[in-house]
């Protein structure tokens, strides 16, 4: 199958995408031991414990937040600005049988699909992940049933994952 496809991008796009990913990746057993944390630390400031046990506490705190947030901001700085390079917010997907083509005005890249570790799927996109932190989104909106469901086939026989 060879297919061409126009994928159009925006900012709303964008903070959905990386709200999916943040909440993937930190999801709700992180935050659940930070408020777990949280509250053990303030029911010791409240017995008005003075040990080192508070520093402790309030370290993990705050670089839990600290992580939290910074994992979301740098990767939607990112993205906005990956979105700004491609001038026109519009980018070309080719898919063949091996590989898969992406080209904007910020560049072009050809990808076997063995490159691809895994897919995420999301309500309104799809993230294609190369590593934990490095992924393309494609818009589901422009991303017909057949691309689906060839691109899904695809990443499997090259031995992706799909989430």
């Amino acid at each position: 199958m060879q297919q061409t496809l126009s994928l159009t991008y925006n900012t709303q796009l964008i903070h959905q995408a990386m709200g999916a990913f943040w909440w993937r990746v930190v999801g709700f057993r992180f935050l659940a031991a930070l408020v777990l944390t949280a509250t053990g630390l303030g029911i010791l400031v409240h017995q008005g414990d003075t040990s080192w046990r508070i520093g402790v506490l309030a370290s993990v705190v705050s670089l839990g937040i600290g992580l939290a947030i910074a994992l979301y901001l740098i990767h939607y700085r990112n993205a906005l600005h990956k979105l700004k390079a491609m001038g026109r917010p519009q980018a070309t997907l080719d898919l063949s049988e091996s590989s898969f083509s992406l080209s904007s005005g910020a560049g072009m890249a050809t990808l076997p699909w063995s490159s691809i570790a895994e897919v995420w799927r999301f309500k309104t996109c799809w993230l294609l992940l190369f590593s934990k932190a490095q992924f393309v989104t494609l818009p589901l909106a422009d991303l017909p049933p057949d691309a689906q469901a060839f691109i899904l086939e695809r990443v499997q026989a090259a031995g992706g994952k799909i989430g």
